[in-house]
């Protein structure tokens, strides 16, 4: 049996992520529990959390477990995502020079990523689904 194509969506996390755990995750909600009049430190990652969410359901809706491995990862998680690119890519036949940017293009927030190639940044949910559909298309052929 075939192994699923890998698409990864790259957008942060509204907390902040090193010393996670059980404690140490300083998120929106601590932040107004210690300061009620603070600003919002992840205000502006709530926007695109929303975007790639709606990425996410679109290319949900629109491939089957069977064919994409759908994966969420935010992009100051390196130690998993520079090697699954790098993996990805390599596999997928990309030279050393072509899979190192695609690793250095992966680490952009809204980032889409099919079997180790960014196709997109920003995409909206149509746009992602298109660009994938032509990915997988021109992969078969």
């Amino acid at each position: 049996m075939r192994q699923p194509h890998r698409v990864v969506l790259v957008r942060e996390w509204d907390q902040q992520m090193s010393g996670s755990g059980c404690c140490g995750r300083l998120g929106s909600e601590t932040v107004s529990v210690l300061a009620e009049d603070a600003d919002d430190p992840y205000a502006g990652t709530r926007v695109d959390m929303e975007r790639v969410g709606a990425v996410y359901r679109a290319l949900r809706d629109r491939f089957p477990d069977e064919e994409v491995e759908l994966t969420v990862v935010d992009p100051r998680n390196t130690v998993w995502l520079i090697p699954a690119i790098w993996r990805d890519a390599r596999r997928r036949g990309l030279s050393i020079p072509a899979a190192l940017r695609q690793m250095n293009a992966a680490t952009a927030a809204c980032a889409l990523i099919c079997d180790g190639v960014v196709l997109a940044t920003d995409a909206d949910p149509d746009q992602a689904v298109a660009a994938v559909e032509a990915d997988l298309a021109g992969q078969a052929g």
